[in-house]
């Protein structure tokens, strides 16, 4: 496909999930950052989650373009089967709110070099605006889950 989607898995402006697909492409961050933006907006989330949810889920998939597949996944001829699957879902107790967010590749883990230079610090990122990040890797590929509070306050009192 030319605008790069595999599919819109589900998240009409109004449902409590949103499913994406995509080419692992790093050119697929604009259009999945728009789409989590609409999503948070149908579902009135606090702007300061909506910055948190698109900063740490294209931290996730920027990680998962380039670590699973390796740089030539991001090439327009790269091998369509280089997929990234993003969900969020409304989640918790009314008074914990919270996005829980699941970011899968289909990769293989590469690890991280000796000297990453100024870069390698995009899952301490996720870690610092979210809670309960947990990274699972298997020979099926690498998921990276973790909650963003909708109140701030909540996310500090609990880190």
């Amino acid at each position: 496909m030319d605008d790069g989607a595999i599919t819109y898995l589900g998240g009409q402006r109004s449902d409590r999930r949103l499913r994406l697909r995509h080419h692992a492409r790093a050119t697929e961050l604009s259009v999945i950052r728009r789409r989590i933006s609409a999503w948070a907006g149908g579902n009135r989330l606090p702007a300061h989650t909506v910055v948190d949810l698109q900063l740490a889920v294209g931290e996730a998939v920027a990680n998962g373009v380039e670590h699973a597949y390796g740089a030539d996944a991001s090439r327009p001829d790269a091998d369509a089967g280089a997929t990234v699957e993003v969900e969020l879902e409304l989640d918790g107790s009314p008074s914990r709110p919270v996005v829980a967010v699941t970011v899968t590749d289909h990769g293989r883990w590469r690890p991280v070099p000796v000297d990453p230079g100024h870069r390698g610090r995009g899952l301490a990122l996720i870690r610092e605006l979210s809670r309960r990040m947990q990274v699972s890797m298997s020979g099926q590929g690498t998921r990276v889950c973790f909650e963003i509070p909708l109140d701030r306050l909540q996310h500090s009192a609990t880190g």
